[in-house]
């Protein structure tokens, strides 16, 4: 063989290993599918944000909640044997996700076009309301306030969770970006109309609820948008998930609104106002 073709053959080979190990390393670094975990001894990990009563530690440390209780119970019937439950800040949920680093959120988080883009969603588990934390006798809000109101009233400070529907909620009643201050969690949000460091915080009801009732110590409450589109939480799993997601629902399908579910969930402060539309 002359020496240039030699050479011509040296570099194609090298190409061809380059390639392949290229390749090789994609495939090693790609995320792991859920169903891949469950195939290597039924676990999963899960991810949640701290906010009651969808998820949050019990009185012995113990993660908790509607969104996780609810979880549990499905994943168990589908054969997991157990959970790793991992804590994030809510906004971190879908990206770990993305990155495989978690195999499905159990958060309370709901349903919307974008987030439908990043993840693949159970049908929903309730369908919840927004609502507002203010300090008790807060005149600049009504006590029956509106969504389509709010813009009306003199600026005020906004507080929302980072990442959370509640920011679009503002956004679209006219509340200016810079009015809205975002928290990594619901207790920070709280903790900032306590502390008058923030007018509102604009958070689901059953959420307000929970927090207003199991903090006594701040004077606060609670006032619903009435006028406001009810969300719907749901389970989230990776796009190429979509398979575990549809058995999921099957599980679903059947407990949801049974005598059992309602007995579950009415621990959480969730009644028939809650309970989560039929499936299409």
């Amino acid at each position: 063989m002359k020496p240039h073709k030699r050479l011509l053959t040296a570099a194609l080979l090298f190409i061809v290993l380059l390639t392949g190990a290229a390749l090789w390393l994609v495939q090693r670094n790609a995320p792991a599918t859920a169903a891949s975990h469950l195939q290597r001894g039924g676990t999963l990990r899960v991810g949640f944000a701290l906010e009651p009563p969808y998820a949050y530690f019990d009185a012995h440390g113990q993660v908790t909640g509607e969104a996780t209780e609810i979880f549990k119970l499905m994943a168990n019937q589908m054969g997991v044997e157990h959970i790793d439950w991992v804590r994030l800040d809510f906004a971190h949920l879908l990206p770990e996700l993305q990155l495989g680093r978690i195999d499905a959120i159990a958060a309370g988080m709901f349903v919307t076009p974008e987030r439908q883009r990043e993840a693949v969603f159970t049908r929903p588990t309730a369908r919840v309301r927004p609502a507002l934390v203010v300090r008790k006798g807060e005149a600049a809000i009504p006590h029956e306030p509106l969504m389509a109101n709010l813009s009306a009233h003199p600026p005020l400070r906004w507080a929302t969770i980072h990442g959370a529907a509640e920011n679009g909620l503002l956004f679209q009643a006219g509340i200016a970006p810079e009015q809205v201050a975002t928290v990594p969690q619901a207790h920070r949000g709280l903790r900032a109309v306590a502390e008058s460091s923030a007018d509102a915080f604009a958070i689901s009801a059953v959420t307000a609820w929970y927090l207003v009732a199991h903090n006594t110590q701040w004077a606060l409450e609670v006032r619903t948008l009435s006028d406001g589109p009810a969300g719907l939480p749901a389970f989230a799993f990776r796009l190429d998930d979509a398979r575990l997601r549809d058995q999921m629902n099957q599980q679903l399908q059947t407990f949801l609104g049974s005598d059992e579910h309602r007995e579950l969930v009415q621990a959480f402060g969730f009644t028939s106002d809650e309970m989560p539309p039929e499936a299409p």
